[in-house]
């Protein structure tokens, strides 16, 4: 008689991936162009200052690296992190705390293993990040979708089902969201951080690109507004300097930071030092700012340049959220169209895209949006498939 083992339902209640479907289709096509993977460009990252970093740290004090690091992560990194924090995003400084981690990617994780339970709500925008959303039903939580205009989430919609009591917390995107691009302006922020307050939620803000503008206008974080320390900030060093090197932070209340940090010593164990040491040590020699310029810089001219060969060869029935930043951007058909059909058509052209549906939180439909990463394809990639899919938007549209 052979063991059958029941998975439990948390750890299925995932939906289908597909992003990752793109990926395996176009894998070993020639010529297969994919708009699908959100990886950062690899012309934006400073190769040698990274090559001269690993020496520099290997030949200093290589034994330290050969063992256990610091559960809570390199001290160095630490305080230059914090220190950014406070004097150039201007984040609160009294009863906050820092954890170190493998890139905003782990902190999705963390945060609803510390604080939800089963059962519990957490509210994110309809359209988000496929991991914030899979993270929360992996706890049995519920992540619920929250109906969004051009600006974001509704607040009037999220205290509709803040209402229920259930609710733990709001995951945002703020800044240039993935998968719409889209920012949400700063009175948004606050009638959404006036809803946390009322209903007792914290606001989980995940901005891993967050400083990559391409234009002047800033708008404050949610963690600037924070006038009761109910904000825990997630933040990440993978697309300004390298993703390889997986290195984050979780900037909020000391006391959820210190249950985060507890939970992640007993479950995760320690980051690698060596990372660590070297995105501490490129703080030192890189001027950041300039870096994120070159990063920016990299970005718009790519985005540019997906906008403008749509617009050259596409529908003007097909509307686009233009991104002012970040690394996405979002394309919604007309209602009449058959977004099934077209996906199809563009996987056959040999352009991947990745449908909208990928994207949908608890009780959201598929929609007819399709999700475009500008930051990896080479230009002469962008300009070939932007192209065809414009070309197969005026065959699907009449």
């Amino acid at each position: 008689m052979s063991f059958t083992f029941q998975i439990p339902d948390k750890a299925t209640l995932k939906g289908p991936n597909f992003i990752r479907k793109v990926f395996e289709r176009g894998a070993g096509i020639p010529g297969f162009i994919s708009f699908g993977i959100g990886n950062p460009a690899s012309e934006a990252i400073p190769v040698k200052a990274i090559q001269e970093a690993f020496d520099y740290v290997v030949n200093s004090k290589p034994i330290e690296l050969l063992q256990y690091g610091p559960m809570a992560g390199d001290a160095k990194l630490a305080e230059q992190t914090v220190e950014r924090l406070i004097t150039v995003r201007h984040m609160p400084k009294e009863g906050q705390q820092l954890l170190i981690s493998i890139g905003a990617g782990q902190d999705l994780g963390l945060v609803p293993r510390t604080l939800c339970e089963a059962g519990d709500e957490v509210y994110m925008d309809a359209y988000t990040f496929t991991n914030g959303i899979t993270a929360v039903r992996n706890v049995g939580a519920k992540a619920i979708g929250i109906p969004m205009d051009d600006e974001g989430m509704l607040p009037e919609a999220l205290e509709e089902r803040a209402k229920s009591g259930k609710g733990k917390y709001i995951y945002l995107i703020p800044n240039f969201q993935n998968p719409t691009g889209i920012t949400m302006p700063l009175e948004r922020r606050k009638a959404i951080y006036a809803v946390a307050a009322k209903y007792n939620l914290f606001i989980y803000e995940d901005d891993p690109y967050g400083e990559i503008r391409f234009t002047d206008h800033v708008v404050p974080t949610f963690k600037e507004l924070d006038v009761d320390n109910r904000v825990i900030y997630a933040g990440s060093y993978s697309k300004t300097l390298s993703a390889g090197l997986r290195v984050g932070f979780l900037y909020g209340p000391k006391q959820a930071i210190e249950a985060i940090q507890a939970l992640k010593n007993n479950c995760d164990g320690q980051m690698p030092l060596v990372t660590q040491r070297v995105v501490s040590r490129l703080l030192d020699v890189l001027d950041y700012d300039a870096q994120i310029q070159h990063v920016a810089k990299v970005y718009k001219e790519k985005a540019d340049l997906m906008m403008n060969t749509f617009r050259a060869h596409g529908s003007d029935k097909v509307k686009f959220v233009e991104p002012t930043g970040g690394m996405f951007l979002w394309m919604t058909m007309p209602d009449e169209v058959d977004c099934e059909a077209f996906f199809e058509a563009c996987m056959e052209h040999k352009v991947g895209i990745v449908p909208g549906a990928a994207f949908a939180a608890d009780g959201v439909p598929a929609g007819k949006s399709f999700r475009f990463s500008f930051t990896y394809p080479s230009k002469e990639d962008i300009v070939k498939g932007m192209t065809m899919v414009g070309q197969l938007t005026k065959e699907f549209i009449k």
